[in-house]
């Protein structure tokens, strides 16, 4: 079983390695974080180039990962993907989106509305399942009113 948690990645450096399709998805889910976000790869999405990234279209070096606090290898090379794994240092985070179990994390499903955020998971299991809980979770939310998140102190137990 997995720890879930939400981490602040403002101004911390995510390196993705890669520039397909799951890249693209990576990319697109960071966006709002704020965090430093650097996509390497040969061969690099014009969706990908198109976004306020930093890119570099060339061949995996282990420079690449200086300073990362997050890294995702999202490319279809088992060797390349090797090499980040092994180049990788001990404190920085890897999500191996080809093979789970060279992972330290993953993605959950997420659906939001205001300030409220679901996460679902099936511990990495079956992330079709997920896809499917999630649209069952966003037609929930639908109608519950979470504008008075934002209001509402801490302090304040009501429900």
């Amino acid at each position: 079983m997995k720890y879930p948690i939400m981490l602040d990645i403002t101004g911390k450096r995510v390196v993705i390695i890669g520039g397909g399709k799951v890249a693209l998805r990576k990319v697109k889910g960071l966006l709002h974080t704020g965090a430093d976000i650097l996509i390497v790869g040969l061969d690099v999405l014009p969706e990908i180039k198109e976004l306020q990234v930093q890119v570099k279209e060339e061949a995996y070096r282990a420079e690449h990962l200086d300073s990362a606090f997050l890294i995702f290898i999202c490319t279809n090379n088992p060797e390349v993907n090797q090499m980040i794994l092994k180049d990788h240092l001990p404190e920085q985070l890897v999500n191996d989106t080809t093979e789970q179990k060279n992972s330290d994390f993953f993605n959950m499903a997420t659906v939001s509305k205001n300030e409220l955020l679901v996460g679902i998971s099936t511990d990495g299991g079956n992330p079709g399942y997920a896809k499917k809980i999630k649209r069952e979770v966003s037609q929930l939310i639908e109608n519950l009113k979470t504008d008075e998140i934002a209001n509402r102190h801490k302090t304040d137990k009501t429900y």
